[in-house]
């Protein structure tokens, strides 16, 4: 059965344990039961947690997963404090103590799983790093391995609305805040500077707030932001969820919760910036198209390779889309090679940023892109290809030399890797696809 992460539950009570066991396998997870420090460094030997929960297991849980951090084979898995009621005092002790989030096992599934989800795909970026400068090695590139956050940076958080809570004051003597009443000001704002996290304070237009978290959440360069909602007692936390918020919290609002919640997404943000820096370490002119700017086909096909092993023996998903632009050709012939190439560079550019930092671009043949998205069910992937190709169609690329606006047209095709799957068929199921 294909996993959409692997997760350690450590705690000595069974019965409390298999019920968030059985949760977590319902919805795709692989779960596993822990009940000592030693069987959590044995699991984790042999079953490559992407996350681990730490509760109680007769010792504190707080300095067991502060030392679990520790472990060279764990310094990279996010690790989240386990309780049966999550307080301001547990929250921020966990924060301080590097700990990447406190969950209630009592939460629903749509808050637990709404959690999680960006821990494992912080999981799959941390072992994104490792797979690529892995691949990266034959070619003569010595990239990184590992990222962490830079020390000293001052973070900074867009509070978004009247601010009726205070959240500013709260939030100020650990970072920059700016403020913004208005939410056209907040859009335009993040649309023009870096944020590690935004928090929504909502007031009786819930409906518009909701809307801006919507339009944040889809927008390609915005879409992994921390976004914090605060919201009027009784407002059902599943449709803020749904709406593209990371975190629900409630009126009246915990302060130390709230501080806890912020700063910890606020290190996650600078962790996966840090991340996304290293990646591109291992695009170098060793394993770039030099006509592109991506990767070339020579180090994708080394790299999938590897990604498909590994998807195989572990279970996993891996999704391989391909985006054919037929029209650079017609670029060529009316306005030369130079026009064609730089319309082929500005796509490669597009269609990156317009992925998570995880997932991998390169040229496979001419006018032809392929992009890799591990631990991405085939349903996910076919909406970002879908995204980006429309994307594509309706943009007015500026070609050099070419005095009018030039429009593309893209076929796509997308497939996942099956466990009978060598490269060369994984390869050639998408090609046939897109035929």
């Amino acid at each position: 059965m294909i996993r959409l992460a692997n997760v350690i539950v450590a705690h000595a009570d069974t019965g409390a344990a298999e019920a968030l066991l059985a949760r977590l396998s319902h919805n795709g997870y692989h779960a596993m039961h822990a009940t000592s420090r030693d069987q959590v460094l044995q699991l984790a030997r042999y079953e490559h947690p992407d996350l681990i929960l730490v509760g109680d297991v007769g010792e504190d849980s707080i300095g067991l997963g502060a030392l679990l951090k520790q472990e060279p084979l764990l310094a990279d898995i996010p690790m989240v404090l386990l309780v049966d009621r999550v307080t301001a005092d547990s929250a921020e002790k966990a924060c301080a103590a590097g700990l990447d989030d406190t969950i209630s096992m009592h939460d629903d599934d749509v808050e637990l799983l709404s959690r999680l989800r960006p821990l494992v795909r912080l999981a799959t970026m941390h072992a994104e790093l490792r797979h690529r400068a892995c691949a990266a090695q034959p070619f003569g590139v010595a990239a990184r391995e590992r990222a962490s956050v830079p020390e000293g940076t001052r973070p900074c958080i867009l509070v978004v609305g009247h601010d009726r809570d205070g959240v500013g004051a709260i939030l100020g003597a650990a970072a920059e805040v700016i403020s913004s009443a208005n939410l056209y000001d907040a859009e335009s704002l993040l649309e023009h500077r870096n944020f590690d996290a935004a928090v929504v304070t909502t007031d009786g237009d819930l409906e518009g707030y909701l809307a801006f978290t919507s339009q944040v959440r889809n927008n390609p360069r915005l879409f992994n932001l921390p976004m914090v909602l605060v919201v009027d007692k009784g407002v059902p936390a599943v449709d803020v969820y749904r709406r593209g918020a990371s975190r629900v919290l409630p009126r009246p609002l915990d302060l130390g919760i709230l501080r806890a919640s912020v700063l910890g997404m606020v290190r996650r943000q600078q962790l996966r910036w840090s991340i996304r820096g290293a990646l591109f370490e291992s695009l170098t002119e060793q394993t770039r198209d030099p006509l592109t700017g991506v990767y070339g086909r020579a180090y994708l096909d080394a790299y999938l390779a590897e990604r498909l092993e590994i998807a195989k023996t572990h279970d996993r998903h891996l999704a391989v889309v391909f985006f054919y632009v037929p029209n650079i050709e017609g670029v060529r012939s009316h306005f030369g090679d130079d026009a064609a190439e730089h319309l082929a560079q500005q796509l490669g550019q597009w269609i990156t940023g317009l992925l998570r930092a995880e997932d991998l671009t390169a040229l496979y043949a001419k006018n032809q892109f392929c992009v890799v998205l591990p631990d991405t069910p085939t349903v996910e992937a076919e909406v970002v290809m879908h995204r980006i190709a429309g994307v594509l169609a309706y943009t007015d690329f500026a070609v050099r030399e070419v005095y009018q606006p030039v429009k593309v047209w893209v076929q796509v095709a997308c497939t996942d890797a099956k466990t009978t799957d060598t490269l060369e068929t994984l390869l050639a199921r998408v090609q046939a696809k897109l035929d």
